[in-house]
Order: C-alpha cells, then sequence, then structure tokens
C-alpha cells in the first residue's frame, strides 16, 4: 500500500510540473521593430511622403501581430497620421509623414513598449534645395556711386547646385539701389544681383532670401568709402592764448572730404609752424577716419602772434591757416610761509605761475580782482598753478593755512 501511494504522488508531481505547477504563462517575447519601408524619402517641404512601414518580431524573425506601435515627427516639423497602429498578422504597420515647412534633414520616430525605437530619415526641399549661401566674399569695401555684384548659390542635400530656384533680394541697411528685387539661380546654382550705392559713405548690407532654405537669409556686407579727397577745411583749434614756450592745450585740426562731403581717411597733410617760430607735434599727420588730422602747437619763446598751416596739394581750402597769442609768463615762487615776488608788476593778458618751491603744504586763494577771480590752486607742496590775468587793477591772493588775507602769507599783483 505504502509502495503505491508513494508512486501517485511522484507521478502527481510529475504531471504538475508538466503543467506549470499552476504558476500561469511566462512572459511574452521582447518586441524588436525593424524599418522595411519609407526610409530616405525626398520631398517637398509641408507636403506628405509615401508611407513608412515598420515590421515587429519577436527577435527570432518571428512576426508579432497586435503591438502598438507609437509614431511622432521628431525634428524638423510636421506631422505624422495616424500617430499610433497596430501591427497585423504579418507584423507590420504604416503611418505617413507629412515634413515640416522647412528645408533640410527632418526625422521620425516609431517605438513600442519594451522595443528600441528606430528613425526615419527624411530630406525636405523648397524648390528642390535644401541650403543657400554666399558665392564669393559676403563682406567687402567698395567706393561711393560704385556698384557691386553680390552672388548666392543655391544647392540640394547633396551639394549639387539646383537650377531655376526664385532668390529674393532686400537692401536692408544703408543707401543705395538693387538691380533686382529677385533673381532666379542658373545651370550653376548662382542667383546675381547688383548693388549701387549712393554718393554717401558708410556700411550697407543686402539680403539673399529663399525662406525656409538653410542658411537662409544670406547677408552681405560692403563698406561704401570716400571717393578721392577734393577739399581741406578748419575744423577746431585756432585763436588760443598760451603761455610762451608751452603747448596748447588744443588741438589744431583740420577735415579732409571727397566731393560728396564724406570724411577721407588716410591721406597726409603737410604742417609747417610760422611765425614766432616754436614746433608742431608731427609735420605729417594722416587723417583718421573721421577725415580729421590734427597737431599739438607748442609756441616759441617770444610773445605775440604765432602761426602755422596745414596743406594737402591740389585741395580747395588748402592751405588751412591757424593763428595763436604767446603771451609773456611773470613767476612768483610759493616758499615756505611767503610769496616772492610780492607785489609782482605785470602787463595786462600776462600768465603768471606760481611754483612750489618744495616743503611744507600751501595754496594760492584769491581774495580781490578787477573783475572775476582767478581759479585758486589746491593745497600742495610741489608742481605749478598758472593762470592768465586780463583786467587792470590790483589781484590779491593769500594762503589759507599760512595766513589770512592782508596779513601773513599773502600777496599782491599789479597789472597794468
Amino acid at each position: 500500500m505504502t509502495t503505491r501511494r508513494q508512486s501517485f504522488s511522484l507521478l502527481l508531481a510529475a504531471v504538475l510540473a508538466g503543467c506549470g505547477g499552476g504558476g500561469g504563462p511566462g512572459p511574452g517575447p521582447t518586441p524588436v521593430i525593424a524599418k522595411t519601408g519609407g526610409d530616405g524619402q525626398v520631398g517637398t517641404a509641408g507636403q506628405p511622403l509615401g508611407a513608412l512601414e515598420v515590421t515587429v518580431n519577436d527577435g527570432s524573425g518571428n512576426p508579432l501581430a497586435g503591438i502598438t506601435v507609437n509614431w511622432a515627427a521628431a525634428s524638423g516639423g510636421g506631422s505624422v497620421s495616424p500617430t499610433s497602429s497596430v501591427t497585423g498578422a504579418d507584423g507590420k504597420t504604416t503611418t505617413v509623414r507629412t515634413l515640416g515647412p522647412g528645408a533640410g534633414t527632418q526625422t521620425t520616430t516609431a517605438g513600442a513598449t519594451g522595443a528600441t525605437p528606430v528613425t526615419f530619415n527624411h530630406v525636405s526641399q523648397i524648390q528642390g534645395a535644401t541650403q543657400i549661401a554666399a558665392s564669393g566674399a559676403a563682406t567687402g569695401p567698395d567706393t561711393v556711386l560704385s556698384t557691386v555684384q553680390l552672388s548666392a548659390l543655391v544647392r540640394d542635400q547633396n551639394n549639387a547646385p539646383v537650377q531655376g530656384v526664385i532668390v529674393t533680394w532686400t537692401l536692408t541697411s544703408g543707401t543705395g539701389s538693387l538691380s533686382h528685387a529677385t533673381a532666379t539661380t542658373g545651370a550653376t546654382g548662382i542667383a546675381i544681383d547688383s548693388l549701387t550705392v549712393t554718393q554717401t559713405a558708410g556700411t550697407r548690407t543686402v539680403q539673399a532670401a529663399v525662406t525656409g532654405l538653410v542658411g537662409s537669409p544670406v547677408t552681405f556686407t560692403h563698406n561704401a568709402t570716400a571717393g578721392n579727397a577734393t577739399e581741406m577745411a578748419y575744423n577746431a583749434g585756432d585763436g588760443q592764448v598760451g603761455p610762451v614756450s608751452t603747448a596748447l592745450p588744443n588741438e589744431h585740426r583740420v577735415i579732409v572730404r571727397d566731393a560728396y562731403g564724406n570724411p577721407k581717411a588716410g591721406l597726409t597733410v603737410t604742417w609747417v609752424p610760422g611765425l614766432g617760430g616754436g614746433s608742431v607735434s608731427n609735420a605729417a599727420p594722416v587723417t583718421a577716419g573721421t577725415g580729421i588730422a590734427g597737431v599739438t602747437r607748442t609756441l616759441g619763446a617770444n610773445t605775440g602772434l604765432h602761426t602755422d598751416t596745414a596743406r594737402v596739394s591740389g585741395l580747395a581750402g588748402s592751405p588751412v591757416a591757424f593763428s595763436d597769442t604767446a603771451a609773456a609768463v611773470v613767476g612768483v615762487t610759493v616758499g615756505n610761509n611767503f610769496f616772492n615776488p610780492t607785489p609782482a608788476a605785470v602787463v595786462n593778458g600776462s600768465f603768471v605761475r606760481f611754483s612750489w618751491s618744495g616743503g611744507s603744504q600751501h595754496n594760492v586763494t584769491w581774495d580781490g580782482a578787477p573783475g572775476a577771480l582767478p581759479a585758486s590752486s589746491a593745497t600742495q607742496g610741489s608742481g605749478t598753478h598758472t593762470v592768465r590775468l586780463t583786467q587792470t587793477g590790483a589781484y590779491t591772493y593769500h594762503c589759507t593755512i599760512h595766513g589770512s588775507p592782508g596779513n601773513g602769507m599773502a600777496g599782491t599783483i599789479n597789472v597794468n
């Protein structure tokens, strides 16, 4: 009896084991998605492509039915329809991709739960092209009233030139005119336009565009430079007054222009000191981008009229003459608790130069004058302070640290 029961138990266990022990079915196969149609298509932007197809199998090549595949327009815009579809008995399912509005590469993805998604690649074209670029230099110089040729190259995804593409040209900054508002590419894929600039110097920009192409719009930049110099004129710095043997504070300047009033850069001006002697900082300055050239005039040792001239041979308005005045300089020493000399007598219009001899701190503070008070100095222990006295009468001053008006460290200058 025991032997029969043991045999029955073993047989029952074997049957249960063969039926899975009551644990239910095991997990299904992992789906594998493969592209089987529609990859690598070339189409027109905004339009549908041929159907995209995938096949889903169990990894051993056996098709899987009833698998939901999710589709998405991954790049480039556009859409897919349907956005999800179910595989048939052959494991296949499809969707239709409508391209986005731009040119170039666009992608679509297909994926399912548990599967690695796949990507379809497409090329979107506009008028048969994908890209636009400048043909030749996009930046260059020209002169006023000149005409410059502009060229744009249109190509497809294989970099082959595309004929018959309409390119729109626009002057986006500066003054001038284009020969065409649109131009069509020829057999070489090039569209040509020309820009005629006005008489005003400066930068012009032109754009060549095919909306949606990669690289659109292409920007061309041209700097219209001044024409030949025709005239020179005074700009600044005439009529200054300064102490003898001293550099004037403001430059003498001239400006050079072309026939249309544009400043002319890069022109050498010959500069020569005249009456009164002295010197200029540069005998041959060159005009800057503003058309201006300038020098610093150092006056000679004699009082009175000092002149200098700027010249460019052949230009209207050349030479330009400058006249300045050199005035006498009277020195007053600022010593240790004294001014020397005081009182001092000077000619009207002269400069008074206070010079600190070193040591303790002092200042020159004006108390009285025939007219407006001159500028007072800072408190200092060295250096100079120069003023010009232009009113007849007595000027009084003192040091606020070591005296008071009329007493202590004080002084008087009489102007005759």
